[in-house]
């Protein structure tokens, strides 16, 4: 392999490795990121690290700057209300899309995705559901054939997750999506794109009105 080739694909693991530890509330939203402390963290060199970093700039999660270096995104309750709204807008678009040119297959793999959320629930841990979660969705998403919106949804969405993560679902939350996620489902299989798309904006409505509340 060449040495540009192993040098993207390091990059890749740090990048994906600081994904997890942010998910999992190891790096806090404002937490300032030294290439040296990664560097040892990850037992890789300086240039993987940088590219890793601008990685995660590309997709919002951190901000670099000449003087203060990368920092992880600052969230609050401006950040999380702004962030779902732009994800109700584009997944509604989204589920639509997918609602209009489904076939058999698509149908048996979002059912599916639907019950493995259920099992995740079974479970009663954040980071299982907000897996199985994001699964689901993506899988609506990409079936709309649009990376271009699938690419603008992306951005800072696993800061979002992170504080799902750590601050959970409120009193029958769970309950409520897997009746959500069913119904958005019945409209997909139907082709009933009015229908698909708006159930899949009550559903982030519902979500960021949840997470806002556990704030």
């Amino acid at each position: 392999m060449a040495a540009g080739a192993i040098g993207a694909t390091t990059a890749m693991r740090v990048a994906a490795d600081l994904r997890r530890r942010i998910l999992m509330g190891e790096l806090p939203p404002g937490r300032r990121l030294k290439i040296d402390e990664i560097a040892a963290i990850c037992e890789v060199s300086h240039m993987p690290v940088r590219g890793a970093l601008h990685e995660l700039e590309r997709e919002g999660i951190l901000e670099l700057s000449p003087h203060r270096g990368a920092v992880i995104r600052p969230v609050d309750a401006h950040f999380v209300r702004n962030t779902y709204d732009l994800r109700a807008a584009i997944e509604g678009m989204l589920t639509e899309r997918c609602a209009e040119s489904i076939d058999a297959a698509g149908i048996a793999e979002l059912r599916a995705r639907v019950n493995a959320y259920d099992d995740a629930c079974a479970t009663g841990d954040p980071l299982t559901q907000v897996r199985a979660n994001r699964e689901l969705h993506d899988s609506i998403n990409m079936r709309a054939d649009n990376p271009d919106a699938v690419r603008v949804l992306g951005q800072g969405r696993l800061l979002v997750e992170a504080l799902r993560v750590r601050f959970g679902f409120g009193p029958r939350r769970s309950d409520a999506i897997l009746a959500e996620h069913r119904q958005i489902l019945r409209a997909i299989a139907r082709h009933d794109v009015e229908k698909a798309g708006r159930f899949a904006r009550a559903h982030c409505v519902r979500a960021r009105d949840d997470l806002l509340a556990r704030l």
